[in-house]
């Protein structure tokens, strides 16, 4: 009896805290419907409710300016075509009159290459927090953007010392800049490396190496060829801490800075760039600080610092103050990609260790690509292997010229998944950060089905997926314990 007693207080107690939530619940949202209403059409009873919950009145006051500003920063801002031209005619006189320059990149200088941002209003993280319906597209298909060739121009012309990028599609590598003015932080997606070696050994291949690879977990399934130890790959995911010297290259970023006198930020929102000292000279005074010069379409916490801020796309202001400097800027050209040159070729019995498209000098028709089935996909892969390898193993040589190694590669036309699932049901465990989302609408109409997301799902979503696993956890304990009360 006593035992049956303690159980059935601890119920009554559960469906106390239960009935509390629920009454301040809707209390709160009857404050927020009065909130809404103007002053003078408040009846008697709803003003008294609201003198007496003066603390919740102003939480919710301040919740919804919070939700308010943060409406306001998301939002895309183009400027006026002649205000747009004369702020990028100060910018290309800026860049003349300095003597030592930094660029900082993000994502938004490679959107015209397809490959989405984050906090865009089609950024990859924005589309998830909404519940939209995703599919998935190969990065190793974009080339670099006028944006990326301007930036080697500039370079070479001596008007841009030091590159900083917070990409990881390896675009600054095989747009030509030189590797030395070039700092990584978040790695690049053609690049494994062996920790072991002294120096640090790098391999760059022609595809993307994070194939196995995600958060915690950097192994990519090959060797070293000198020391036989696992190769590693270089993307630095949000909650780790980049330790390698190569492509990061944190040595060469903050000694540019410190003798900058301008800095250029094109296309990054900032916010995780700010939380970095070392680049923004903050052992100097404000007035020895170098000058601030910002394009993005959205706010970014450095605007009240910042000398300019041009609202326009990356490409368009790059375009406009390369012309009042009055240079040239040429076209990429794959068949003169630096990558090809750079690329340490697999061997033979290393071609089984990954199924993503690799890089071709060869030009490929756009509409030779077409959506096709994974399984499909996978089956012509292990078969070319199959057949590779026989003649590798027949023929008794390893590889030895760029053309030889073309030949053996695998190559896979695909562009596009027509269906989500077909590939998260194939590569449920080994779909890494560097895969990224294109939105698909949905027809009205239809109910969206929910596709379980396991593995990585792009840089910096652990945060949101721990998130709502906390909140799906504690909705199913309420349900359970509604279930035991009822």
């Amino acid at each position: 009896m006593a035992e049956r007693s303690r159980r059935q207080v601890k119920k009554n107690q559960d469906l106390q805290r239960i009935l509390y939530l629920e009454k301040e619940r809707s209390r709160m949202l009857m404050i927020r419907r009065i909130l809404k209403k103007p002053c003078l059409s408040r009846t008697e009873e709803e003003i008294k409710l609201l003198n007496e919950a003066p603390d919740l009145v102003n939480q919710i006051q301040n919740n919804i300016k919070k939700l308010k500003c943060i409406k306001e920063r998301s939002q895309e801002i183009i400027d006026e075509p002649e205000v747009l031209s004369a702020k990028c005619i100060e910018l290309a006189k800026a860049l003349k009159e300095s003597s030592f320059t930094v660029v900082y990149t993000g994502a938004g200088i490679s959107t015209s290459a397809h490959i989405p941002d984050y906090r865009g209003p089609d950024g990859v993280w924005t589309l998830l927090r909404k519940g939209k319906e995703v599919i998935l597209k190969d990065l190793s298909l974009a080339e670099p953007t006028f944006t990326h060739m301007a930036i080697k121009q500039l370079h070479k012309e001596g008007l841009i010392t030091h590159v900083v990028s917070q990409n990881c599609d390896g675009l600054h590598l095989r747009s030509g800049l030189p590797k030395t003015s070039v700092s990584e932080l978040h790695g690049n997606m053609f690049l494994e490396v062996c920790p072991k070696c002294k120096p640090l050994r790098q391999y760059v291949r022609l595809f993307d190496v994070t194939e196995h690879t995600a958060l915690h977990r950097h192994k990519t399934g090959r060797l070293c060829k000198k020391c036989n130890s696992e190769l590693k790959d270089t993307i630095v995911h949000f909650g780790e801490k980049g330790t390698l010297q190569w492509p990061m290259n944190w040595k060469g970023a903050v000694k540019a800075v410190s003798k900058a006198d301008l800095i250029l930020c094109l296309g990054t929102s900032l916010k995780v760039l700010r939380r970095y000292p070392g680049l923004w000279s903050t052992n100097r005074s404000s007035g020895k600080r170098p000058k601030l010069y910002i394009v993005n379409l959205q706010w970014t916490p450095k605007d009240p610092q910042a000398t300019l801020k041009i609202h326009g796309k990356c490409d368009d202001v790059m375009r406009q103050v390369t012309s009042f400097l009055g240079l040239m800027v040429p076209k990429y050209e794959k068949q003169n990609d630096p990558i090809f040159k750079l690329a340490t070729p697999l061997l033979p019995h290393e071609m089984t260790t990954t199924t993503r498209l690799h890089l071709t000098k060869n030009k490929t028709e756009a509409n030779d690509f077409k959506n096709v089935d994974m399984q499909e996909n996978l089956k012509d892969i292990q078969f070319s292997m199959k057949n590779e390898l026989d003649l590798c193993s027949n023929n008794d040589y390893l590889i030895g010229t760029d053309e030889s190694n073309q030949n053996l590669q695998p190559f896979v036309k695909l562009l596009d998944i027509a269906s989500a699932s077909t590939l998260l049901k194939l590569n449920a465990e080994q779909i890494d950060s560097r895969t990224y989302f294109i939105k698909t609408e949905i027809p009205e109409g239809t109910t969206r089905t929910n596709i379980k997301l396991s593995g990585w799902y792009g840089k910096g979503l652990g945060k949101w997926k721990k998130q709502r696993r906390r909140t799906n956890s504690s909705c199913k304990r309420i349900k359970t314990e509604k279930d035991k009360v009822d």
